[in-house]
């Protein structure tokens, strides 16, 4: 996979006041992107995740901008940028710019909840649900949704970012435990605004659910050895023992069950039963 480079200095203007600081970069193939970069400290563990995560968005059919590895040029890094030059040693993690698109703890659930073709909307937004739980995502809820919203012709299309926090934060240094019912979409004031509680009485239809999002997860586990040989050598990933632990822990049968349990646990809290 190639690696676009910075056509023009960075910018202090365009790091994004958020916690880890991302920045936007006019790459090489004249688009813009949000980078992630490497703290340049041992494994690049928290790009690693936003590259595989991403990448499995794919595989369950969600709606993602182009992901690709950026490249800062040296001459393009001004001394008074703030981040530390070494810090673009290695490739960032890009994820290109979608115009017009607004992430949605900043506009109105309501403007959603009245868009058109809700049917599209619900069903992403269970899934991402259930995604959620399946990669062990503590922070996408109420208070950081990490969803951003494109409207398009009076439906809005929503794009999951921002993936690092997925396997409980770590790097499976001990394994994968379930995320709670506070931390998850299904606990959230918007997945209230879009669902009604009758929708989750058919047993049937929430068991349906179960076969598609599994032929999700099994494309993941066809796919994942591709994804990890894209991955840049500066990361320092080692990818043999990646794909193992991403085997032993996330891409089984297991897993998923207990991920399903969870989703079906979660769902009897939403409607009270």
């Amino acid at each position: 996979m190639p690696t676009f480079q910075s056509i023009e200095a960075l910018d202090k203007a365009n790091i994004i006041a958020t916690n880890n600081r991302p920045i936007i970069i006019h790459a090489s193939d004249l688009n813009f992107y949000y980078c992630k970069y490497h703290s340049n400290v041992g494994t690049a563990n928290r790009l690693f995740k936003e590259w595989l995560i991403a990448s499995f968005l794919s595989d369950w059919q969600f709606n993602r901008s182009s992901i690709n590895f950026i490249q800062a040029l040296p001459e393009h890094i001004p001394n008074d940028l703030g981040i530390p030059r070494n810090q673009f040693d290695v490739p960032c993690f890009g994820l290109q710019k979608i115009d017009d698109a607004i992430d949605l703890t900043q506009i109105s659930e309501d403007a959603v909840v009245r868009s058109r073709n809700k049917n599209n909307l619900k069903a992403d937004l269970l899934k991402l649900a259930f995604f959620d739980i399946w990669t062990a995502n503590e922070d996408r809820n109420s208070n950081n949704y990490n969803i951003i919203y494109k409207q398009v012709g009076g439906e809005y299309l929503g794009y999951p970012i921002d993936h690092e926090a997925c396997f409980n934060f770590q790097n499976f240094e001990n394994g994968l435990v379930q995320i709670t019912y506070q931390d998850s979409l299904i606990y959230s004031s918007f997945f209230a605004k879009l669902f009604k509680t009758s929708e989750f009485k058919s047993k049937e239809r929430v068991e349906n659910l179960k076969d598609s999002f599994y032929l999700c997860s099994r494309n993941c586990r066809q796919n994942v050895n591709a994804y990890l040989q894209n991955i840049p050598a500066g990361w320092n990933v080692n990818i043999v023992a990646k794909e193992a632990e991403l085997n032993q822990f996330l891409l089984n049968d297991e897993w998923f069950e207990e991920c399903w349990h969870t989703f079906l646990e979660f769902l009897q809290y939403f409607t009270g039963e």
